[in-house]
Order: C-alpha cells, then sequence, then structure tokens
C-alpha cells in the first residue's frame, strides 16, 4: 500500500523527521511576545493604574482649585470683566477707551466692532458671562487636546489654569486656529480673529499659498469684517476714532507685568515690531515647508503682550502634529514603543492599537473637507 510510512519504520530516518512540538504548531500564525513582569503584571497592567492614578490625583485637585474659586466671590475672570464692561460702557454711553498700564484690569483693548457686537451681555450679571466664557474654554481646552482625559491634565498645568482664571479669548482663538488648519469653514473667522490678536493674520497668507481651496472662505471672511468695520463707524465713529488713539499711549507703554516676555520691555510698539518681524519669518518657513504646526505656533504665539500663559494653547500640536510622529514610532513596532505607546493610550494622548486613528494617514478615511487632512482625536 502506498503512503508515508510511520516515523518508526525502518525505512526512515528520525533525524530526517521534524518534531512533534513543530508538527503541533504548524500552520498557526505566531503571537506577539508580551512582555511579562513578576507577579502576571504586564504594562497594560502598570500603566493603566498608573493612568488611573494620575488622572484622580490632578482631577482632585482640579475640583479643589474650581471650589475654592467659586467660594472667592465666584472665581471672577479679569480679561471677561473687561468684555463685560465694555458692552456696559456702549449701553450707557460711557467712554470706550482709557489710558492705563497693562498691569490695570477691566480695561477694553480691542476695535469697538467687538464690543458693539457682545452688547447684550451687557443684560446679563457678570458672573454669569464670566462662567458661560470659562465654560466654553474648557471645551476649546478639550478640542486642543484631542481627549477628556488630557485635557485634565493639561487643565492642571499653570498656563491653562490662568488662562480658565482670566478668562481671555486665547483658548477660544487657538481652538479656531487648529479647527481652521482642519477644516476650511474655520477661514471664515481668522479675520475677525486677526484684528484681536494679530497673531491669526499670518495664517491667511500662509492658508492662501499652500491650500487654494481656501481662498474663497477667506477671501468672503475678509469680505465680511471688512463690511462689520463700516457698519460699526458709521454707527459711532467717535469711538472708532478713540480706538486709534489708543495705538500711540499703548506702543510707548511699558511691558512690566507678571508673566509677560517681551524684546524691549520699555517700548511696547518696538517689541511688538520685532515679535512681528520674527513671526512673518517663521510663516515664509512654514510655507516653504508646509509645515501646519509651524503657522499654528505663529498664529497664537504672536499678540502684541506675550504672557507666558498664552503659550498653553500648544497643547494643540499634540493632535496637529506630535501625535502622528507618536503613531509612526509605534507602527515600527518594539518592546520600547509598544510599552510607551500604551501609557499614551491610558492618558488619552493616542488611541487604541488598531482603531482608525493609529492607521497611517494614507489607510485613513478620506475627510470631506479637502482641508481637512487630520483626523480628530
Amino acid at each position: 500500500m502506498d503512503g508515508p510510512a510511520p516515523v518508526d519504520s525502518p525505512d526512515v530516518d528520525p533525524a530526517t523527521q521534524p518534531l512533534p512540538e513543530v508538527v503541533a504548531h504548524a500552520g498557526r500564525e505566531r503571537q506577539p511576545r508580551v512582555l511579562r513582569l513578576p507577579g502576571r503584571a504586564t504594562y497594560e497592567t502598570l500603566w493603566q493604574v498608573f493612568a488611573i492614578s494620575l488622572l484622580l490625583v490632578v482631577g482632585v485637585q482640579v475640583v479643589a482649585g474650581v471650589i475654592s474659586g467659586t467660594l472667592s466671590g465666584w472665581w471672577p475672570a479679569v480679561d471677561t470683566n473687561a468684555y463685560w464692561l465694555a458692552a456696559r460702557h456702549i449701553l450707557d454711553g460711557q467712554p470706550l477707551y482709557q489710558e492705563s498700564t497693562i498691569q490695570a484690569g477691566g480695561i477694553y483693548k480691542y476695535p469697538p466692532v467687538f464690543a458693539q457686537l457682545i452688547l447684550p451681555i451687557a443684560f446679563v450679571p457678570e458672573v454669569l458671562a464670566a462662567w458661560v466664557w470659562r465654560l466654553g474654554g474648557v471645551m476649546c481646552v478639550r478640542y486642543l487636546c484631542g481627549s477628556w482625559r488630557l485635557a485634565l491634565l493639561a487643565a492642571l498645568q499653570w498656563p491653562i489654569w490662568l488662562e480658565l482664571q482670566f478668562g481671555n479669548v486665547t483658548l477660544q482663538l487657538a481652538a479656531v486656529c487648529l479647527f481652521t488648519l482642519r477644516d476650511r469653514r474655520g477661514a471664515y473667522l481668522l479675520p475677525w480673529l486677526a484684528a484681536l490678536k494679530g497673531g491669526p493674520g499670518l495664517m491667511i497668507p500662509y492658508l492662501w499659498l499652500t491650500r487654494p481651496d481656501y481662498r474663497r472662505p477667506l477671501a468672503v471672511g475678509c469680505a465680511l469684517f471688512a463690511g462689520a468695520c463700516v457698519a460699526s463707524i458709521g454707527a459711532s465713529p467717535g469711538l472708532w476714532v478713540d480706538y486709534v488713539g489708543t495705538f500711540g499711549w499703548e506702543a510707548a507703554s511699558e511691558m512690566n507685568a507678571w508673566f509677560v516676555y517681551a524684546i524691549v520691555p520699555n517700548h511696547g510698539g518696538l517689541d511688538f515690531a520685532l515679535r512681528g518681524a520674527i513671526a512673518v519669518a517663521a510663516v515664509l518657513l512654514a510655507v516653504r515647508w508646509r509645515a501646519d504646526w509651524l503657522a499654528f505656533v505663529v498664529a497664537v504665539a504672536t499678540m502684541p503682550i506675550l504672557s507666558l500663559t498664552r503659550l498653553g494653547v500648544l497643547v494643540g500640536l499634540w493632535p496637529l502634529w506630535l501625535r502622528a510622529k507618536a503613531e509612526a514610532w509605534r507602527r515600527r513596532g518594539g518592546r520600547a514603543s509598544a510599552a510607551a505607546s500604551e501609557g499614551l493610550v491610558r492618558l488619552g494622548m493616542l488611541p487604541s492599537a488598531g482603531s482608525v486613528g493609529s492607521k497611517p494617514a494614507a489607510e485613513r478615511p478620506s475627510p470631506v473637507d479637502g482641508g481637512a487632512r487630520l483626523a480628530e482625536g
């Protein structure tokens, strides 16, 4: 009878036959090795324990800070106070601008059109306006971070915490800049933001030169803002005369305050001019390199008064740029990348392996909008 001879047959050399263990495992897919530590604990378990412990500790401190601030006069917001007072001044017919130093509180420094647009907040209590604006800032921190867990960790860091306390426009401005790099609909708002802080205006030439599909919304946004300013001038020309008059004393003011950095501390105008020149050079490099991350840094870091607290919004670089670098490192494999990546997953900084966000960019579903290059976290 034909067929394979048994292993114990005298005609078969045992040395040429595969071992029984090899035969038993033949055809099975090789499973990746998992780094196991004593006590059956793996790095996944250790990272899980660490992440939960860290988030609990940070969460308790954040809650304690919110409670403490609320008990201290409902945690007043210095910058939101200036916006609310500006609306009240418009309503009451009082002067909108007054000469002051950069340390003074309650001073409105933006174009009159914004004070006119926010006039409705004059009819609500200031504390309500401050908390609505602060909650909006919290949502912007979440958007900049890409996850609630990372947002919680970022909120405890002093730049983000102070921005939430002050109630400035920094967080909202940064969130819109990040959204604009993902979706061209955000381009309609860039001219408005440029009038507030200056820096977002440098994103206009960057997007115009690198993304032709953004040109129409940019042009429409500029036209809408110009029309709003013309209407504002027609309604209150005196306010605009006063606004232009602020440029003189603000340019000569000293950049001397907590957290404020200046190249020329004794002359605000010269300081802003020098930092503006650096920002323009950086935008030109961003255009050459097609570097969204550099354009984002320029947009959020260029402003008349550079307070170090404003740099907390650079957390937006994680979902914009750094997360893709971390994902590429994870895909290369290895024990070190697997262990570190698991920690980032537990802290909400990376998607879990196998999800859409962990795939290479070429394998991800194409966004509906042609300008949305990055997947949201």
